[in-house]
């Protein structure tokens, strides 16, 4: 595919609150919805640090639990209030050893950038919290940064290859690309706090999965950010925040709020 026609092509992975747009400046507003494409429904509470974002009722972004009081998600699906979903599996159930929280509180990492999604990543503080149990558990930030090669998980309640949302959670296994493969792929908006995974085939993260894990070798690796639009497509890899750049700012916020 040629560079302008994969840069005129992708998502930033909200549901509902994503905004969908071509062009070079267009074509990454059409980047920013995701959710998982190609994969499967999840062994039920396999992913104990998975955290829904919802406002009132609907489902709009996914976070990642690193502290029982701190959920890490993407800086574009800020809102000034949450109400979190923590052990969830069956989002139509009412599932025993779910939990229910309010937060207030948002901390955008300061060089976030918008509309360029370099950066981005933010930590809401719950207003309670949570009970660690068998079905909610935090997840340890990886320090060490991505290998190409590598074989993730990435989990969400995204936009299924076939355009339907799920009701259960989804998983897909997906691999970590190189950064010049990733840089090459989206000319001009690639950024360094960014890396790639997927590409392979069609399983990749999708609209409505912005926020959440990918997982490598049991750490958190990345959380999703954005990616093609449609999503799924062959030697367009998804792109996610490389977080064990930002191991030190995460700690620090956590302990200073």
């Amino acid at each position: 595919m040629p560079a302008a026609a994969a840069a005129a092509a992708i998502w930033a992975w909200l549901l509902g609150c994503a905004v969908h747009v071509v062009s070079a400046s267009s074509a990454f507003s059409q980047a920013k919805e995701i959710l998982i494409s190609g994969g499967q429904e999840c062994r039920p509470h396999s992913q104990p640090w998975q955290a829904a974002l919802f406002d009132g009722s609907f489902l709009f972004c996914g976070g990642i639990l690193v502290h029982p009081q701190w959920v890490l998600s993407a800086a574009h699906c800020f809102q000034e209030s949450y109400t979190i979903g923590l052990g969830l599996h069956n989002l139509s159930a009412q599932e025993p050893g779910s939990q229910m929280i309010e937060a207030n509180l948002s901390v955008l990492h300061p060089d976030y950038d918008d509309p360029q999604l370099a950066n981005d990543l933010m930590l809401i503080k719950l207003n309670k919290a949570a009970v660690e149990s068998d079905t909610v558990r935090t997840i340890r930030v990886a320090s060490q940064c991505p290998v190409p090669g590598t074989n993730c998980l990435v989990s969400g309640w995204g936009q299924l290859s076939d355009g339907n949302l799920p009701q259960v959670l989804q998983c897909a296994t997906i691999t970590v690309v190189s950064e010049l493969f990733c840089h090459n792929s989206f000319p001009g908006l690639y950024h360094p706090s960014m890396f790639c995974a997927g590409g392979q085939d069609i399983r990749d993260s999708c609209r409505g999965d912005s926020g959440g894990p990918l997982v490598c070798n049991g750490t958190l690796q990345g959380l999703v950010s954005w990616g093609p639009n449609p999503c799924g497509q062959l030697n367009l890899p998804g792109v996610y925040t490389n977080l064990c750049l930002f191991t030190k700012w995460i700690q620090q916020t956590i302990q200073n709020n």
